[in-house]
Parts: structure tokens; sequence; C-alpha cells
């Protein structure tokens, strides 16, 4: 039910042309249906027409959420309980993994026609419970012009199409069949190789994940063509789940030692990825494996971190500061003794990564490390952890290295006694 509805109707001349000209529009959001099931998609529909006589372009794409709240074209939501009091945003703050991409369009509205996108407001806000929501939708649309003179699209924005709407819609318990059926037109948009463009469904499936997909999940990782979408998004779908055969699946994927069937009943042979592509997924499996911090997914990266080789190796190592656990502990103080440089760089950032103040002075200590990347990475983990700003040039010397590592230790004799670490906030909730 629609409690209110401001379209905002904008008439904007285009920057001095020879002959007047103007932008017209309707522009507002609307929800696809009253009610939805408890764990279902919640869609809310933007709709911009032309109602002008003056042709006009704006940007469109993927309808995944771009974490940067200030870029323009954004939609905002936020979603209230009857109560008034909001859901929680269960936005991810990635503990330097990617924060995924978008594909960017553009969109031509001659007059009268209409353009419509879907957005999933469940990126927005966690439902957990039935009941009665508000949602406020809100979005400013630049729109450019078209120059008579060159017939051409103006750079700078003409007008910007502006829409605010208050919504109200409710969300109803659900059977296990119910959500089944709800899920099942997105399922099938996956399986179809067919499809040219998935993006939503990979958006609902990774975004809202439930166990009767979890085979949908590990295809993904290995689609027919690698450009189908991001292979990550689906890691992140198995995290999301968090179920003990999800981070199974994710820890296999990490090790190498992944078995996927595609969900379809065809006889497609998917495409052999890359060794750079599999290792890229790999890392990123180690990242969220690093993220969840379960003891149990801890041998393994233990292996890969002092047996491992190349760019993995490094990662799990890496990987170990964010255990609490001994085992991690040591393991990252003995790559400070190792004869490569790269071990010795990827231990700092272990331990940087740890968080505690115990690690401070095996840090000082390597500033005096004989490689200078060494040095500068051991610089860049203190100040990080201590929010203190001693500088190390870019092609520091021995000299200036040792300088630097007296004033560590100056500071480090005067204020370690009282100084308080700072604690991170956790990454994300897997």
């Amino acid at each position: 039910m629609r409690l209110a509805r401001w379209a905002l109707l904008a008439v904007a001349s285009l920057m001095p042309l020879p002959c007047a000209s103007q932008i017209n529009y309707v522009a507002r959001f609307e929800m696809e249906k009253p009610q939805y099931l408890l764990g279902e998609p919640v869609f809310a529909k933007f709709t911009i027409q032309n109602s002008g006589s003056e042709i006009f372009q704006f940007v469109y794409r993927s309808p995944s959420r771009v974490l940067n709240r200030e870029l323009e074209s954004e939609p905002r939501f936020r979603v209230t309980q009857k109560s008034g009091h909001p859901l929680p945003d269960p936005a991810p703050e990635p503990c330097g993994g990617t924060a995924g991409t978008v594909v960017y369009g553009s969109v031509t509205l001659p007059p009268g026609q209409t353009h419509t996108e879907r957005w999933l407001v469940n990126q927005w806000a966690r439902f957990t419970a039935p009941g009665r929501y508000r949602l406020r939708a809100e979005r400013r649309l630049p729109l450019l012009g078209l120059d008579p003179r060159t017939q051409e699209f103006s750079r700078k924005p003409a007008a910007y199409a502006l829409a605010l709407d208050e919504l109200t819609f409710e969300v109803v318990p659900a059977t296990a069949g119910e959500l089944r059926a709800a899920f099942k037109p997105f399922q099938e948009a996956l399986e179809d190789a067919r499809n040219p463009n998935p993006a939503e469904a990979v958006l609902v499936v990774t975004t809202l994940p439930k166990t009767f997909f979890l085979s949908d999940l590990e295809a993904m990782t290995n689609p027919p063509s690698a450009k189908r979408w991001d292979r990550r998004v689906a890691l992140e779908g198995m995290a999301r789940l968090g179920t003990p055969k999800a981070w199974k699946a994710i820890l296999n994927i990490a090790q190498g030692t992944q078995s996927v069937t595609a969900p379809d009943s065809s006889a497609r042979a998917h495409t052999q990825l890359s060794t750079s592509q599999d290792n890229s997924l790999r890392a990123y499996a180690i990242l969220l494996l690093a993220e969840k911090g379960d003891a149990a997914s801890l041998p393994a990266l233990l292996e890969m971190a002092t047996k491992g080789s190349g760019g993995l190796q490094d990662d799990a190592l890496r990987a170990l500061g964010f255990f609490q656990d001994p085992r991690a502990v040591q393991a990252l103080y003995e790559k400070l003794h190792s004869e490569k440089p790269s071990d010795r760089m990827n231990a700092i950032l272990g331990l940087k990564n740890l968080g505690t103040k115990e690690t401070l002075p095996a840090l000082m200590a390597m500033l005096n490390d004989p490689a200078p990347p060494v040095r500068q990475v051991a610089n860049f983990a203190l100040r990080g952890l201590t929010g203190e700003k001693f500088n190390l040039s870019e092609k520091a010397g021995r000299e200036e290295s040792a300088r630097v590592a007296a004033q560590w230790h100056a500071w480090w004799r005067e204020k370690g006694g009282s100084f308080v670490l700072p604690r991170p906030s956790p990454c994300r909730e897997w």
C-alpha cells in the first residue's frame, strides 16, 4: 500500500543552446507486490518516463549495490519496522578483498517511452521476521540532453530526475516449499546458458542463499564462460549461507580440490579456466576463510602457508593473522626468519592482521631487515596498527631505516606501557 508519493517533475533548460529545449520526466518507485514471503527477494521497481518532447540519456548499470554511498545516481533505501526502528544494513565491509564490481551502460529514452529497473531491497535491509515494513526510496538520476548543433549528448547533466517515495509492504511466514517455488525462476535463469543477462539471478542467489541451491553456488564457481559473472560472488553466497557444507566447499576451492557438477541436466562441458583465474578464486576463498576465522580450517591454511608455492602461499600467510590461535602466531613468527623476502613481508602483514600489541616489538625489529621492501612493509604495518606517522621514504637506505627504527623504539619506551591498540571491527558477518 502506498502512503505517499512524491514524483518530482523537473523542467530544466539545456545549457545555452541556439534554441530552447526542455526535458520533462516522471520518476517514481513502487513495490512489485504488497506482500512477500520471509526469505524471498524483495524488489522495488524504479520507473522513469520521458513525458517531454526532447530525447535524453542516462547511465544504467547492473543491479548490484555499490558500497560508495556518495556516488551520484545511486538509489538510497531505508527500511523501518512498524515501530519506526530501522532494519540493519547488511552491506559488507571487506577485510582487504574486493568490494565487487558493476557493469555500466547507457539508456537513451525518446519522448513517450518508459524505462524500468528492479532493485533488490535485501541489499540494504536484512529481514529476519514477519511484519509490516515501510520503505523510503530516494534517487537523483542525472539526465543528459541532446545538443541540436552536434547531435551529441551533453557531458554535463541537463536535468536531474528526482524520485522520493514512501512505500509499505508486508512480510509473511513461508514454508520450505513456498521458498523453493519463489527461487525457481532465478535458478533456471542461472542454468540457462542462452540467457544473455543473468545478473539479476546471480544477485538474488548470492545475496539470499538457501541450502537447497548450494549446488548452484558451487557450479557458479566454474561457469560455462569465465565472463558470465564474477566467480567470487558465488563464494560470498556460500559464506552467507554459512552451513558446514558451504564452508567445506569454500575450503575445497581454497585447497584446489573442488569437484563440481553442473546443476542443469544437459551435458555441457564447462570451459577450462586458466591457472591465473583458478588461483584468483582460490585466493578469495582463503580470504573468506580468514574472515570467518574458524579453527577447523586452520590446519589446511597452515599447510598452505608453510608448504604452498607462489602467491597462494603468500595469501595463506596473511590469512593466518585473522586466527587468534597460537599455531597461527607461531607460524608467522617463524616466517619472519625465512630466507625469502616475500615470506618475511607476508608474515609481517599477517601479524598486522592479528592486531595485537605484543607484535609491535617484532615489527620494529624488522625495520633492520637487509631487504628494503621488507623494511617498508614493517613501517607500513606499524603505522597502520598504532596510528603514528613515522615516515620511511620510498628509496630509504639502511641509514634512514635505522633512524626511523630508533624513532619507533623511542616511542615504544615512552608510550608502550600505556598504549592501547584499537580493536578493529569484524570485517563481515560470516
